[in-house]
């Protein structure tokens, strides 16, 4: 009988071919999850960094700048201070890493730019962001946009594929883009206003709707009785319209409350608005004068100090005097208070202003000057 092991070899041989092609698929799977995993790794890493250098830029926006080369605060600025929100933009991207190699400030694998961007469309104002785009409208919001790239020459270079090792191919580049903007507030919680009502009429007067900033005076002569300083912006007065004009007014408003009663306005003037607020809600004009408001607002805001104070605009260009009644808020807007006056007075003096952040407002209003904290837009 023959004992002839020949095939059972050539079986053996071929089990191990195919046993060993089956390991090189499955090396190479196991590779190829490792290099997906990488990528969704980096890519978060980027989004990461790319998101926080943006909001921390944006945030800067309505700071002055700090002591340091590129940090903010803690004074509020006059007019948006672009060139330091893009420098802590810098500055916070530079602290992040990513594959395990911090980010470079110097080899062009990031772009961070600032200027306007539009809510609406989701894209920069005007096709590109630019810090001087005229005319605004409600959607066209202060932005900072950082792109952070691994690339050639950029952050250490594209991502390293264990893939292009074994079976040939490339590595694999990648970017992120982040853009985060302050927007007008369409919201504000519970305390963030006073309850002076302004026409909107008076915001077309002293207000510049195009770039977003208050009208300046053209020279020393005084404007309606009220001193100016060439330059600066201009100053006028608000009260009720039976010692102002129709437009040139504001009056006491009780929020959502249909009262006219002098301690719950008092209340208000201490404590804010008792509830959260939107543009569009109803707020009740007090009718009258109210001339004790006055001290009690002066008490809350002791002058000659100044303060930065939120009111609620509403569109009522005939005056609110005899109103009595419910309106809608058209907007919030910064007003920055110089003095106050009772007895025979009766008025509120300051001027417009931009570059207060509201601390929990939301939503997109009107721009008055106010803003709401940042948030990413893109």
């Amino acid at each position: 009988m023959s004992n002839d092991t020949s095939g059972w070899r050539c079986q053996q041989g071929s089990y191990l071919v195919i046993f060993g092609g089956l390991l090189l698929v499955l090396a190479g799977f196991a590779v190829l999850a490792i290099d997906i995993g990488r990528i969704f790794i980096v890519r978060s890493e980027l989004q990461n960094a790319a998101d926080a250098a943006a909001l921390s830029g944006a945030n800067c926006l309505t700071w002055q700048s700090g002591s340091g080369a590129t940090d903010c605060g803690p004074l509020k600025a006059a007019t948006l201070n672009w060139t330091r929100a893009a420098a802590n933009a810098q500055a916070q991207l530079s602290q992040n890493q990513v594959d395990n190699r911090s980010i470079s400030s110097s080899d062009g694998g990031h772009v961070i730019t600032a200027g306007y961007w539009n809510l609406l469309t989701r894209s920069a104002s005007g096709g590109s962001l630019s810090t001087s785009f005229s005319p605004l409208t409600t959607y066209d919001k202060p932005a900072i946009s950082v792109k952070v790239s691994k690339a050639t020459g950029q952050n250490g270079g594209p991502i390293l594929m264990l893939t292009r090792l074994m079976f040939g191919g490339s590595d694999v580049p990648m970017s992120a883009t982040a853009v985060a903007v302050i927007s007008s507030p369409g919201s504000v919680l519970s305390g963030s206003l006073i309850p002076m009502a302004i026409n909107q009429c008076l915001y077309d007067t002293y207000w510049n709707s195009s770039t977003n900033s208050p009208v300046t005076a053209p020279n020393n002569s005084a404007i309606n009785g009220v001193p100016q300083v060439s330059g600066q912006a201009v100053v006028f007065r608000i009260g009720s319209s039976y010692h102002y004009g129709s437009c040139d007014s504001g009056q006491w408003t009780t929020f959502g409350v249909n009262t006219n009663s002098a301690s719950d306005l008092k209340g208000l003037i201490n404590n804010g608005n008792s509830t959260a607020m939107s543009i569009g809600d109803a707020t009740y004009i007090q009718s009258g004068t109210k001339t004790s408001a006055y001290n009690d607002l002066l008490s809350q805001y002791p002058m000659p100090a100044g303060a930065d104070v939120l009111v609620p605009v509403v569109n009522y260009p005939t005056g609110l005097d005899s109103v009595g009644a419910s309106i809608p808020i058209v907007a919030f807007a910064l007003f920055h208070i110089t003095d106050i006056q009772g007895g025979s007075g009766k008025y509120i003096q300051g001027y417009f202003k931009s570059g207060l952040s509201v601390s929990g407002s939301s939503g997109i209003g009107p721009s008055y000057g106010a803003y709401t904290p940042p948030r990413l837009a893109y």
